[in-house]
């Protein structure tokens, strides 16, 4: 096994809608929907749909959304090691509300998700026989830490640091590559700054970055070498719930894909614009995992 990521599993419910209302403000919306989602999900589905083998670990509970997200996660080829939570724990849930622009505001109610505080001994073998650990922070951040811990000396820990919130410094200390966007490298350094001032204050604390920038594309960065700019493929995006997510399991399956032994900032150079191609894609579809294309795919559309 290649890849294995710890995360959350969702039901998202979508509301379509000309515009993200404002507080307070009542609108009409035009369209209502249901997809698999979660972003230890989402990502995992990246990772399987981009060739990698690859395992899932979460919690669901017993309720028709788990058969559901069972279904889409081993139909990208996923082995899904999933627990299910005590009687009356929901699988979790986001409510999103999309406006015709893309854009997109989103909560989650974890459900499921929230009991996922530490690994049994199953779930830590199959994370030690892992290349790749993607996490994410839709769990407690203790399931995180047993998840890092437990990685064999030549694996790659990757956190995607979304949503954003405090990361201890025990974690980060275990983390070989962050992937944030713009808005999370900022509330982890404590104030706004520019890309290059994010980048270089990021890695005093972990030794690579993943700086996502949306339209702009990214910057890939490793301690003591030049940040590489990977850009973007201009699209009409129809809906950008997941495309970050998408963009993440793909990053952890073409890295897996380069040899163990290869340049760091160069295998993290050819996952992002692979990566870039795959999010890119995934922008101009409805949904989250749902979204998410297939490798063959990706290169008919963009060829290498």
């Amino acid at each position: 096994m290649s890849v294995c990521v710890v995360g959350s599993v969702n039901l998202d419910h979508v509301v379509r809608a000309p515009r993200i209302p404002g507080p307070g403000e009542t609108i009409l919306g035009t369209g209502v929907a249901e997809h698999p989602g979660g972003k230890g999900a989402n990502q995992a589905i990246g990772a399987g749909r981009s060739g990698a083998e690859t395992v899932f670990v979460g919690a669901m509970g017993d309720d028709p959304a788990a058969s559901r997200l069972l279904a889409e996660l081993r139909g990208a080829g996923v082995d899904a090691q999933v627990r299910t939570a005590a009687a009356g724990v929901p699988t979790g849930t986001a409510w999103i509300t999309v406006g015709d622009d893309g854009e997109n505001v989103i909560i989650v109610v974890p459900g499921a998700n929230a009991t996922v505080t530490e690994l049994s001994a199953q779930e830590r073998g199959l994370v030690a026989s892992a290349r790749i650990l993607l996490l994410q922070q839709e769990i407690p951040e203790s399931a995180m830490l047993d998840a890092a811990s437990a990685v064999a000396p030549e694996a790659l820990v990757l956190l995607n640091a979304a949503p954003t919130r405090e990361v201890s410094p025990q974690l980060l200390a275990l983390v070989d590559v962050l992937i944030v966007n713009e808005h999370e490298a900022a509330d982890l350094h404590g104030a706004p700054a520019t890309p290059p001032v994010l980048i270089e204050a990021l890695l005093e604390r972990v030794p690579a970055v993943v700086l996502t920038l949306g339209a702009a594309g990214s910057l890939v960065a490793v301690r003591g070498a030049e940040p590489v700019a990977v850009p973007a493929h201009p699209v009409k995006a129809v809906d950008t719930t997941g495309a970050g997510d998408a963009f993440c399991g793909a990053l952890a399956a073409e890295i897996d894909r380069a040899e163990p032994s290869s340049d760091l900032l160069d295998r993290l150079v050819a996952g992002a614009r692979f990566a870039t191609s795959v999010s890119a894609l995934a922008v101009q579809r409805p949904g989250a995992a749902s979204s998410i294309p297939w490798r063959e795919e990706v290169l008919k559309a963009y060829p290498a």
